[in-house]
C-alpha cells in the first residue's frame, strides 16, 4: 500500500485546553493565533504537505469556530470532516468519536491540533508505517519520566510506558504525538480506555509498531510558554517560502531598521527610528511606533500597536492588543483587546537566575526556562507603571490600577485596586 497520498489524516481538536488558560477562555486552544493563523490552521497545513488531502476534525469545546473558520476545506485544497466528542473523556475517546469516519480505512495518521513540528517528521513516520503495522513518532528529551517514553529493539518498539517512575525509564526517547494507527486500535481503545495502555497490549498481541526518531523540532502546546517555544519553528515556515517579506501595501519609515527575517503584513505600519531584530512578524494593519526595538520572535498579529518607544522581547501579542510607551515587555503572551500602559513593565527574568515558575492547579509548575514574563488575557487593562513579576498570569477582562506591582496571579474578571495613603505638611513660604 502507498503509504501517504491516500492515508486520512485524524487531528484532534476537541479539548478545552485549560493549561492555557485564560487564552483559552474564549476559544478552543485550536484557535490560538500564531504567526497570523490558528494554530490548527499549522498543523494542516504540515499535514497536507505530507501528502495528506483528506482530514478528519474531532471537535467538541467551541467547535462552531472551527467550523466556521474551516469548512470543509475547500479555501486550502483540502477535505475535511467533522466528528464530536461530547464529553472531554480524554485521548482515547477522542479518537474513538472519530471511529465513523475512519471505519473503512485499513489505516490512518494521528495527531492533536498542538502538535508543532516539521513536514518532515510527519513523512518519516508514514515512511516508517511502510514495514509495519503502526508506527508511533519519537524524539530525545532531557526529562523522560514526564514523557510516554519507549523501548526499541532496532526500530521496533517493544514497550511504552507512560511517565515512568524517575530512574526507570527505559529510554530517553518519548513519543510525539504523531501516529499511524491501523483499525484494531478501536477495539483495544474500547477495552483499555487509554491510548499508550491500548498500544502496548497491541504489541503484546503480535502487531509491530516501528519507532521513528526524528531530530526535528517538536514541540507541544500544552502550556502557555509553549506558545513562545513554538514560534522559532514556525518562524522557521516563514522562512521558507517564497515572495516578498514586505507587503507592497505597508508603510515602513525610511529610518526604521530591519535586520534578520522580517515579515510585515498589509497595510502594517513601521514609524521612524523604530528598530526591528528579526525574526520578527508584524501583521495585517498592525502598527509599530517611533524608536520601538522589537526583537528575537515577535508576533505583532492583526491589529496590534507596539507604542513609542517600547521594547518588545520574544512576545506574541494577539491582535488588537496595545502596548504603551515606554514599557517593557519581556517573553510575554498578550490575548485579544489587551491594552497595556505606559511604562509598564512585563519582567521576564528573576534576579536569582533561576527558573521561572508558573502556577498551574494550585500547583508551582516550572517553565524550565529561565525567562518568562507574563500571561494576560483577552480584554484586560494594565495601568500605566504597573510591573508584572515573571512568571504571573492576569486573567481574563481584568484590570491593574497604575503603579501596582503584581506579586501573584490575577483571576478572570477582577479590579486590582491601590490604596494610596498621602499626608499634607504646611511649608513656610520662601523668604
Amino acid at each position: 500500500m502507498e503509504v501517504g497520498m491516500r492515508l486520512k489524516a485524524l487531528i484532534l481538536a476537541a479539548g478545552y485546553g485549560t493549561r492555557l488558560h485564560p487564552l483559552t477562555q474564549q476559544r478552543p486552544k485550536a484557535m490560538i493565533p500564531l504567526l497570523g493563523k490558528p494554530m490548527l490552521h499549522h498543523v494542516i497545513d504540515t499535514v497536507r504537505e505530507a501528502g495528506m488531502k483528506d482530514i478528519v476534525l474531532v471537535v467538541g469545546h467551541f467547535r462552531e469556530q472551527i467550523e466556521a473558520y474551516f469548512g470543509e476545506g475547500e479555501d486550502l485544497g483540502i477535505t475535511i470532516s467533522y466528528s464530536e466528542q461530547a464529553e472531554p473523556k480524554g485521548e482515547y475517546d477522542a479518537v474513538l468519536a472519530a471511529e465513523d469516519r475512519l471505519a473503512d480505512e485499513d489505516r490512518f495518521l494521528m495527531t492533536d491540533c498542538d502538535i508543532i513540528t516539521t513536514t518532515e517528521r510527519f513523512k518519516a513516520t508514514l515512511k516508517a508505517a511502510k514495514s509495519s503495522d503502526m508506527a508511533l513518532s519519537l524524539f530525545e528529551v532531557p526529562n523522560p519520566w514526564q514523557f510516554g517514553v519507549v523501548a526499541l529493539e532496532g526500530t521496533e518498539i517493544t514497550t511504552i510506558v507512560e511517565k515512568p517512575k524517575k530512574g526507570t525509564e527505559p529510554s530517553n526517547l518519548a513519543v510525539a504525538g504523531v501516529y499511524v494507527f491501523n483499525n484494531a486500535i478501536f477495539d483495544m481503545l474500547r477495552k483499555t480506555q487509554d491510548l499508550e495502555v491500548g498500544i502496548q497490549k497491541l504489541i503484546d498481541e503480535g502487531h509491530t509498531v516501528h519507532g521513528s526518531h526524528s531530530k526535528d523540532p517538536w514541540v507541544d502546546v500544552g502550556r502557555t510558554w509553549n506558545i513562545l517555544e513554538a514560534s522559532p519553528i514556525l518562524f522557521d515556515r516563514l522562512h521558507q517560502q517564497k515572495g516578498d517579506p514586505v507587503h507592497p501595501t505597508a508603510t515602513v519609515s525610511d529610518s526604521a531598521h530591519l535586520s534578520g527575517d522580517v515579515w510585515i503584513g498589509p497595510q502594517a505600519r513601521v514609524f521612524p527610528g523604530a528598530a526591528l531584530v528579526g525574526p520578527v512578524y508584524i501583521g495585517p494593519n498592525a502598527i509599530v511606533g517611533n524608536n520601538c526595538l522589537i526583537r528575537d520572535h515577535v508576533v505583532i498579529d492583526q491589529g496590534a500597536r507596539a507604542g513609542f518607544s517600547c521594547e518588545v522581547r520574544n512576545t506574541v501579542m494577539l491582535p488588537e492588543s496595545r502596548i504603551g510607551h515606554l514599557a517593557f515587555v519581556g517573553d510575554s503572551i498578550l490575548g485579544f483587546d489587551v491594552e497595556i500602559g505606559a511604562s509598564v513593565v512585563l519582567a521576564n527574568y528573576r534576579f536569582d537566575g533561576s527558573e521561572v515558575q508558573v502556577m498551574l492547579g494550585g500547583q508551582l509548575v516550572s517553565t524550565h526556562t529561565d525567562k518568562f514574563g507574563a500571561v494576560i488575557g483577552d480584554a484586560s487593562k494594565i495601568g500605566c507603571g504597573v510591573v508584572v513579576l515573571p512568571g504571573r498570569t492576569i486573567g481574563y477582562n481584568s484590570w491593574i490600577d497604575p503603579s501596582i506591582v503584581v506579586q501573584r496571579d490575577v483571576p478572570d474578571n477582577t479590579h486590582v485596586k491601590l490604596k494610596q495613603t498621602t499626608t499634607e505638611d504646611h511649608r513656610h513660604a520662601p523668604t
